[in-house]
This record gives structure tokens, sequence and C-alpha cells, in this order.
């Protein structure tokens, strides 16, 4: 009897430890990969203009969810000391003691193991690039204590389009620029949202973000980025001369942000933030009509 109550004990705690994991990487989560998915694969359809092949698809989805789940836990990890103090994230499980330091730090190093074998199977200016990315992955946590803005460093750090067209060897390609900067103020934009939930507890922990930054400007600027991004998408419409349905779906992409503006106006912050993986995906299945079918 007793032997069969420990092996229940020891079963349970491993499975409580399986899902402290699952919520440290936020798999359980999983609006955070769909919004670096999304950009990443409509990446991968612009830059090869629908001509990307298995192995190209397997290792930008594999990479995506395995560079959010690590940026979300060097994040905790960097934060273990604020989030305890914060409504929102106050019972991760670091804070809340279900996973150590040491165990989170073990979970990035998997995270970063796993990531280095894909890069294996691209490139040198692929593994050169990502290692630039990773550097600004695990630094960008600690920018919201010393930098103003730490979501423009977002947009710029977990941007996949350099590595991207990196991978499909396309670095030269004159669409990049303009989706860099697209899918950079997109997220500084959505990220933003995502600030003005925790606007009250940053202000008294007198940690740094961009609504706290712009004050009562906040919503005006997120929708002068959002139009911004449209142009940019736009312009690379214009660039590989897409049909018709591309520049439909741009003004489709505007409604959709008018429709997050008018979510934020009523305080509806993480409604608008979560919206974006519709637009988001929207432009992914746009690109895929036009370049693939």
């Amino acid at each position: 009897m007793d032997t069969h109550l420990a092996s229940w004990r020891y079963s349970y705690s491993l499975m409580q430890k399986f899902t402290a994991i699952i919520e440290l990487m936020r798999v359980d989560k999983p609006i955070g990969i769909y919004l670096l998915l999304w950009p990443a694969l409509l990446t991968l359809v612009i830059s090869t203009k629908g001509d990307f092949s298995l192995l190209q698809l397997i290792i930008v989805i594999a990479g995506s969810i395995i560079v959010r789940s690590a940026g979300c836990v060097i994040n905790d990890i960097w934060d273990k000391d604020i989030d305890g103090n914060v409504e929102r994230t106050q019972f991760r499980p670091i804070p809340s003691k279900r996973i150590s330091v040491n165990e989170a730090w073990l979970v990035f190093i998997v995270l970063g193991a796993l990531s280095i074998y894909l890069l294996t199977l691209t490139n040198i200016n692929t593994l050169l690039v990502s290692t630039l990315f990773a550097i600004l992955i695990v630094i960008y946590p600690l920018t919201k204590r010393f930098f103003v803005g730490p979501q423009l460093f977002l947009g710029i750090t977990f941007n996949p389009t350099i590595i991207v067209y990196a991978m499909t060897e396309q670095l030269g390609n004159p669409s990049m620029g303009y989706l860099f900067f697209a899918i950079a103020c997109q997220t500084i934009a959505f990220d933003s949202f995502y600030g003005l939930c925790d606007e009250k507890d940053d202000r008294n922990l007198r940690i740094n973000s961009t609504p706290i930054w712009w004050g009562k400007k906040t919503l005006k600027i997120i929708g002068c980025l959002q139009f911004v991004s449209i142009l940019l998408l736009a312009k690379i419409g214009f660039i590989d001369e897409l049909q018709f349905i591309w520049f439909i779906s741009l003004i489709v992409l505007g409604v959709f942000f008018l429709y997050q503006q008018k979510l934020a106006s009523q305080r509806k912050y993480l409604e608008a933030f979560k919206n974006n993986h519709w637009a988001h995906l929207l432009i992914l299945l746009t690109a895929v009509l036009c370049y693939v079918g």
C-alpha cells in the first residue's frame, strides 16, 4: 500500500512539474506563438515567392515555437523578483515556487540546444544572423529596466524577417527591408496594447514601457505604426507585382486595426492584443494565395 502511494505521489509530482514547464514556456497560451509564427511563415512565403521546401517550412515552424518558448523562459528568469508583485504574473511558475530558477535555466539550455540543431540544417548566414538575434533575445527582458521604450527593442528582436531571408538565401531581396519594418511596426503596436494591461503595476515598480512613455498619445501612436505597416506591405505588393487581392486584404487589415483601436478605447487591451492573431493570419493566407496559389 505504501509503495503504491509513494508511486502515485511521485507520478503526481512529475505531472505538476511538467505542467509548470509548459506554463513557463507559455505553450498553454499559444497566442504568443501565433504572433511570431504567422509573420515567420509570411516571410518564408514572400522571400521564396512561394517556392519553399518542406524542410524550410519545418524549420520555420519549429524555430518559431522554440524561440518564443525560450524568450518566455529567459523573461521569467530575469523577472523573478518582479513577477510576484504584478497581478497578471504573480502565479507564474517561478514566483509561485513551482519551478526553481536553476530548473528554468535548464529548460532554457535545452531549448537553446534545439535551436542550434535547427541551425545546423541551414547555412552559415543563418547561423551568424541567428547568433546576433539570440543575444538580443537574452537582453530584451532587461531593457524594461533601463530603456524608455522596450517594445521598440522587441520589434527588432522578435522579428523573423532577416533570419528567414538568410535561410532562403535572399538577403539581397529588396522586399526584405520593407517586410522587416512592417513586422516591427506591428509588433511594437500589439505589444503596446499588451503593455497597457500592466501600466499601473509598471508605474508602481518603475518599469519602462511605451504606454508609460507615450502617455495619452499611446493609442494614436499605435494607430500610426499600424498605418505605416500597411503602407510597407503595399510597397511589397508593388515590388512583387502581386494580385489585386493582396491590396484588398490590406484594406481588411486596416479594418482589423480600427477594431483594435475601438477595443482599446474601451480599455479591452488584452482583447485588442489577441486580435492581432487573426490580422496576421489574414495577411499570411493572402500571401499564400498570391505566391503559391
